[in-house]
């Protein structure tokens, strides 16, 4: 008999993610991110061994806890109740989203699945078209790499003076995060920003043809949601948008990786 894995989630990678673990697992799968009694109640029930939660962080309706049963918790965004409740039990928790070799693999999805949306929502070609990124961390790399021998112009803006001249050294075209707004005020450019921060001022937005923000929420907006710039894009999930059925198993790579981890200690 299978010991029990309990996923929770809506996100498209799931149904893959189940089919991946299936062939060693029990999975059953709660199409939720919400922790209510309700789902406490089933969860309980089961008594499952594994759990699996949501990628973005779970919103918590009633008090987050644990059955006894469980040994394993994949977390995806953490929260306080979620961290109280691994306080007082000992089990073993890994957070899915933190893998180095996951955020790599998914750093290439990302960027393939950002040509994939600049194809669907402008109908031009990438070639010869200027793309400013901000941000040059995994996804930033894999953009400007992938931009780059599609034949695109790239300009890699960040703070950092050390990923300026790395960025530079790959022979992309660089600028200082704090001057790229007075220096670029090319209308044509489309800015892609990958830093998770808040930085750029609605009036800001308005020097790009297109701002693709592939930021986690909040974004890099400065202003509320109601002065949101009409060329402004929140492209957040692209993996799971474009390949979930790819990005679906890269994670199952990750889960599979570590329970065979614990498994031999």
């Amino acid at each position: 008999m299978k010991n029990i894995c309990v996923v929770i989630g809506m996100d498209a990678r799931f149904h893959y993610l189940k089919q991946a673990l299936s062939s060693e697992w029990d999975v059953k799968m709660f199409s939720s991110t919400v922790w209510d009694e309700k789902l406490k109640n089933k969860i309980n029930h089961l008594q499952p061994k594994v759990i699996f939660l949501p990628i973005q962080a779970l919103a918590v309706e009633t008090l987050f806890e644990l059955p006894k049963s469980c040994e394993v918790l994949f977390i995806g965004k953490n929260n306080d109740a979620i961290e109280q409740e691994i306080k007082k039990m000992d089990i073993h928790t890994f957070y899915y989203l933190e893998d180095e070799q996951w955020i790599w693999d998914n750093a290439n999805l990302t960027a393939e699945g950002l040509i994939n949306y600049f194809y669907t929502h402008e109908k031009q070609a990438i070639y010869n078209k200027k793309f400013i990124i901000t941000g040059y961390g995994r996804v930033g790399k894999r953009l400007a790499y992938a931009l780059h021998h599609l034949g695109a112009s790239v300009i890699i803006a960040v703070r950092s003076e050390h990923q300026l001249y790395e960025a530079k050294s790959y022979g992309f075209q660089i600028e200082a995060l704090e001057n790229l707004l007075t220096n670029q005020k090319d209308n044509s450019a489309y800015l892609i920003n990958t830093i998770p921060f808040k930085w750029l001022p609605k009036s800001g937005a308005l020097n790009f043809n297109k701002v693709y923000d592939l930021a986690s929420d909040p974004g890099c907006l400065l202003e509320s949601d109601e002065q949101i710039p009409t060329n402004y894009a929140h492209a957040l999930s692209l993996p799971g948008m474009y390949f979930p059925r790819d990005a679906g198993y890269l994670i199952a790579q990750a889960v599979q990786t570590f329970l065979t981890k614990v498994e031999g200690e």
